[in-house]
C-alpha cells in the first residue's frame, strides 16, 4: 500500500497536468472561435464589405508580428506566464472597448491592437507545454490533446456567434450592433481568462517541477541523438529561418483565401446566422477528432510524411468546396478541408520544438510567427484589395478561379521542414561521432 501511494500521486498529479493545460488552450481558442462568424458580419452590419473585414483581420495580424519579438523575449527571460497574462489583459481591454468606437478607422485600430495580445499570449503557451514535456510521443501527444480538447470546446464558439446574430433565434436584442457587442464582450472575457489562468498555471508547473512526463509512456531505449538538441545560436537561427520559410509559403496562401472562406459561403448560398455558425462549428468538432488521431499517431506514421499527405490534400478538396452548387455537399468539402488543413499542427508544433533548445524556443518561434504573420496578412491584403476593385466581378467568382491555386503552396512547404530536420539529424551524428572519436583516444 506504502509503495502504490506515491504512484498514485504521481499519476493524479500527471493528469492534473494535462488538464490544466488543456484548460488553458481551451480559454484561449475560444476566446478567438467566435471571430470567423462574429467579425465579417460585424463589417456588413455596420455597411463595410468584404475588403474592410480584410483590412481589420491583416491590421491585427501586422501588429502581433510586431509583438511576436518583444513577447518571445520576455517569454524566455520573465516565463511564459506573465507574457501570457500581459496578453489576456491587452486583449480583453480591447474587445470590451471596442463595441463603443463608431468611426472606421478607430475600429481598425483597437482591432489591430489586439495582435499585440495575440502575440504574446500564442508564442508563450506553445513554448510553456514545449518546457514541460518530453521530445517525442510525450510531447506530440500533449500537443494533440490540449488542441484537441481546446478546438472541442471552441467548436460551440461559431455556432454561439451565429445564434446570438440572427434575430430569429435570439430575439431578445433588437438592436443588431447590440447583439455584436456581446460578442465582443465573451471574447474578451475568454481572453482575459486565459491570461490570468495561464499566469497561475505556470506558477503551479514551476512549484510541481516532478510531474515530467504528462503522459506515462512504455519504456524504451533511446538512442543519445535522440535527446533534445543543444545546439549553439547559429544551429538554432538556421532551423527557425527554414521553418519560417516553411511557414511563410504557408501565411501567403491561407492569408489569401482562410479569412475569406465564411464570407464566401455567405455570398454564395446566404444561409441566415445560426446556419453559418453551425458551418465552423462542425468543422472544428471534425478538426478536434482530427487534431487527437494525428497526435497520437504522428510518431508512429512520422511526422514529416503526415504533415505532407494532409497538406497534399487541402487544395483538392478546396476545389471540391467551391464548385460543387449544393450547399450540404459544399459543407462537407469545408468541413473536411479544414480538419485537414488544421490537424497537422500537433506534429508540426512538435517537430519544431524537438528541433530548437529550450533556452532559445520561445524567441525561435516568434521568429517563425513573424515569418509567418506578415506573407499571412500581406496575402489578405491583396485579396482585399482585389475585391475592393471587383476583379472578376465579386468574391464567389473570385474564389472559385483563386482559391485551389493559393492552396498549391501548401505541400510545397514541407519542403523546408524537411531539410532543417535533416540538417540537425546530420549536426547530431557528427558530435555522437565526436564524442566516441574522443572517448576513444582517452582510454589507456
Amino acid at each position: 500500500m506504502e509503495d502504490g501511494t506515491p504512484s498514485l500521486l504521481d499519476d493524479k498529479k500527471r493528469t492534473s497536468k494535462i488538464a490544466r493545460l488543456s484548460l488553458l488552450s481551451l480559454f484561449n481558442r475560444f476566446g478567438f472561435a467566435l471571430n470567423s462568424i462574429a467579425l465579417p458580419l460585424f463589417a456588413l452590419a455596420i455597411g463595410q464589405d468584404e475588403a474592410f473585414y480584410g483590412v481589420m483581420v491583416a491590421a491585427a495580424g501586422y501588429v502581433q508580428a510586431i509583438a511576436l519579438f518583444p513577447a518571445g523575449t520576455l517569454s524566455d527571460r520573465k516565463g511564459r506566464g506573465a507574457a501570457i497574462l500581459f496578453g489576456g489583459i491587452v486583449n480583453g481591454a480591447c474587445l470590451f472597448y471596442l463595441p463603443f468606437v463608431t468611426d472606421s478607422l478607430m475600429i481598425i485600430i483597437v482591432y489591430a491592437l489586439t495582435g499585440v495580445g495575440s502575440g504574446f499570449t500564442r508564442t508563450s503557451l506553445d513554448s510553456l507545454i514545449a518546457d514541460h514535456t518530453k521530445k517525442g510521443n510525450e510531447r506530440t501527444k500533449s500537443y494533440g490533446i490540449t488542441i484537441a480538447v481546446a478546438t472541442l470546446a471552441a467548436s460551440t464558439g461559431p455556432f454561439l456567434a451565429g445564434f446570438i446574430i440572427d434575430p430569429v433565434a435570439f430575439p431578445l436584442a433588437a438592436d443588431p450592433l447590440f447583439r455584436y457587442a456581446i460578442l465582443f464582450y465573451i471574447m474578451g472575457s475568454f481572453r482575459l481568462a486565459a491570461g490570468i489562468f495561464g499566469f497561475f498555471t505556470e506558477r503551479w508547473l514551476h512549484d510541481n517541477p516532478d510531474i515530467t512526463p504528462a503522459i506515462v509512456e512504455e519504456a524504451e531505449e533511446e538512442p543519445d541523438d535522440s535527446q533534445e538538441l543543444n545546439g549553439n545560436s547559429r544551429d538554432d537561427l538556421i532551423t527557425a529561418i527554414l521553418f519560417g520559410t516553411s511557414q511563410a509559403m504557408m501565411g501567403i496562401s491561407s492569408g489569401m483565401v482562410v479569412p475569406f472562406l465564411i464570407p464566401w459561403i455567405y455570398a454564395a448560398f446566404n444561409p441566415d446566422p445560426i446556419i453559418l455558425g453551425s458551418v465552423p462549428a462542425v468543422a472544428n468538432l471534425t478538426l478536434a477528432s482530427g487534431t487527437l488521431f494525428v497526435g497520437l499517431q504522428s510518431e508512429r506514421v512520422g511526422k514529416i510524411k503526415m504533415i505532407f499527405l494532409l497538406y497534399l490534400l487541402t487544395p483538392l478538396l478546396t476545389i471540391g468546396m467551391v464548385y460543387i452548387p449544393i450547399f450540404l455537399v459544399m459543407v462537407g468539402f469545408y468541413v473536411i478541408r479544414m480538419a485537414v488543413a488544421n490537424m497537422a499542427r500537433p506534429a508540426s508544433n512538435s517537430l519544431f520544438m524537438g528541433e530548437i533548445s529550450s533556452e532559445r524556443r520561445a524567441r525561435s518561434l516568434a521568429l517563425t510567427r513573424v515569418m509567418w504573420t506578415f506573407p499571412r496578412q500581406t496575402g489578405t491584403l491583396l485579396t482585399s484589395y482585389l475585391l475592393s476593385i471587383g476583379i472578376m466581378g465579386g468574391i464567389v467568382n473570385f474564389g472559385r478561379f483563386f482559391f485551389p491555386i493559393a492552396f498549391m503552396l501548401y505541400p510545397v512547404c514541407v519542403i523546408p521542414m524537411y531539410l532543417a530536420v535533416r540538417r540537425n539529424k546530420r549536426i547530431v551524428e557528427q558530435r555522437r561521432q565526436q564524442r566516441e572519436l574522443t572517448d576513444s583516444v582517452e582510454v589507456p
